[in-house]
């Protein structure tokens, strides 16, 4: 009795064990996204679909059936789905999403209202309309207007600050005027903005006279009090403003030169030689950079330039990077205008003896936020990731940068076939988004903007306002007739776009400010 005991007791321990491991290993299948199922007999491969939507508490729909409220997590067998996300008020979102094995796909529907309500920010009245600037991220406006007082006999000018994102706590009028200032004739005004809107060469030309001022858009003065600078030895050279908006850079046929607006000093960084190409550019951080051609490295089947880094005075200097490498056989770059799969966009060092780079480089762009190098050759385009010291193939074609995403992982790019997103930092959150590039769809126009959060873009066609997320798809209306706006744009956090309109004729005329709640 005692040995049968035993091993009853023995053959229930063994059962018990393995009904640990097996619970174990089901548990850990479960874990990593299989799925039994019974019925048909089969262990299937699971993955997991996350929606966050913008607003939340939107209903989410996965192939036709009401799956819950946003934010909202499913698992799903893998393969592609069609998803789409309503809420009362706005406009359906819907997108064909993959499901990949053992990854969790997030998704980020931002949705727009059904019904644009527009409401007037500010109406500059009594003012005739003589011009207005924006920046390149299209926050801030300036507007230039006059006005003629019949019993001074005088011309009076306003110069106008709108800032488009303006904070809950910022209790200033907006907008104001920053510079003011009366004439007895009517002048030739012209004025050039940095590209964060902080500086602003004003050009003020009475008869015969032409003087320039550095105005500061964040303070208010009269033209009196105003800062004179001195630019008229460089009235001949091309001007363009430094990327850190803190220099003026002049270029000739004969040199380049910095132009510091706080000393009021120049300095002399190219020295132009005949028959030589110049390749130059600067950066947020407030370097200068200089591509070069390395004489020593160059073969007869490949270009070889150097990139210097320097300061915006041209002192220490430093080699940023020395082996730009790239082929002269143009022949070489066709096979990747028919290669269709990721390894088209996989990493590659380049060498005199080895590279997969084409072309003569025309333009380069650093992006330090970004760790990396737009390069830009007159075949195709590259991304230099910096820290990797490997290159990337954005197009093969010939294609110029249309502007970098705020979040600095990912760029819009220009080539013959179209607008393209090109991805260089690899979210490891999401399996869907690899290095590399996709086409925007269904896009017809002549420039593309990024939303603040990196996800979807505005643009006009045919006269008429869209927003669409970043693939193209989703692609909604949001305002017609935008030719008749003087500027328009999309404040940071999303919630309305700005207009700024004229209204009636030359002898009353008013400038109109006004908003268009889209979400």
């Amino acid at each position: 009795m005692n040995t049968g005991n035993g091993k009853k007791v023995k053959i229930l321990s063994l059962i018990g064990t393995l009904i640990v491991y097996g619970g174990a290993i089901l548990i850990y299948l479960y874990a990593n996204g299989w799925r039994i199922d019974p019925l048909n007999q089969q262990v299937l491969k699971t993955g997991v679909l996350t929606v966050e939507s913008d607003p939340f508490l939107a209903t989410l729909y996965i192939e036709g059936k009401n799956k819950g409220r946003t934010p909202k997590s499913n698992s799903l067998n893998v393969g592609e789905y069609e998803i789409s996300v309503k809420r009362d008020g706005y406009i359906e979102w819907k997108k064909k999403v993959e499901i990949k094995e053992e990854k969790s796909t997030p998704v980020y529907p931002w949705l727009i209202r059904e019904e644009i309500e527009k409401s007037n920010i500010s109406l500059i009245a009594g003012r005739k309309y003589l011009n207005s600037w924006t920046n390149e991220f299209q926050d801030k406006v300036l507007i230039l207007t006059s006005t003629y007082n019949e019993e001074s006999l005088l011309f009076n000018y306003e110069l106008w600050l709108y800032n488009v994102n303006t904070t809950f706590w910022d209790l200033s009028s907006n907008p104001k005027v920053i510079l003011s200032f009366e004439s007895p004739v009517e002048n030739d005004i012209s004025l050039s903005l940095s590209p964060n809107a902080q500086y602003a060469i004003f050009t003020n030309t009475t008869e015969e006279i032409t003087t320039q001022y550095l105005i500061d858009t964040s303070k208010i003065v009269t033209l009196e009090q105003a800062s004179v600078i001195d630019i008229s030895p460089f009235s001949t050279y091309n001007m363009t403003w430094s990327r850190d908006s803190k220099y003026l850079m002049f270029e000739s046929d004969s040199d380049l030169i910095s132009f510091n607006l706080d000393k009021q000093s120049k300095y002399l960084l190219i020295k132009k030689v005949e028959d030589r190409e110049y390749i130059w550019s600067t950066d947020e951080q407030g370097y200068f950079y200089i591509v070069e051609t390395a004489l020593d490295k160059e073969t007869e089947r490949v270009y070889a330039y150097t990139l210097t880094q320097e300061e915006m005075d041209g002192s220490n200097p430093k080699v940023l990077v020395n082996d730009l490498f790239f082929q002269k056989n143009k022949e070489y770059i066709k096979r990747y205008t028919e290669e269709t799969s990721v390894n088209k966009y996989s990493a590659f060092t380049n060498s005199t003896a080895s590279t997969r780079s084409v072309g003569k480089i025309e333009n380069i762009i650093v992006n330090q936020n970004a760790q990396g190098i737009f390069i830009q050759t007159d075949t195709a385009s590259y991304w230099y990731n910096i820290k990797t010291k490997r290159y990337h193939l954005i197009s093969p074609y010939k294609s110029e940068l249309v502007r970098f995403a705020p979040d600095n992982t990912k760029l819009i790019y220009r080539d013959t076939l179209g607008y393209g997103v090109f991805t260089f930092l690899k979210e490891e959150s999401n399996p869907n988004i690899e290095i590399g590039g996709k086409q925007i769809v269904s896009v017809n126009t002549n420039d593309i903007y990024w939303l603040s959060n990196s996800l979807y873009i505005y643009y006009i066609e045919n006269d008429s306002l869209f927003i669409a997320d970043q693939e193209g798809e989703n692609k909604t209306k949001v305002l017609d007739g935008v030719s008749n706006f003087k500027h328009l744009g999309i404040n940071s956090a999303r919630e309305h776009v700005f207009t700024i309109l004229l209204e009636g004729d030359e002898v009353s005329e008013s400038i109109s400010i006004d908003r268009y709640i889209i979400h």
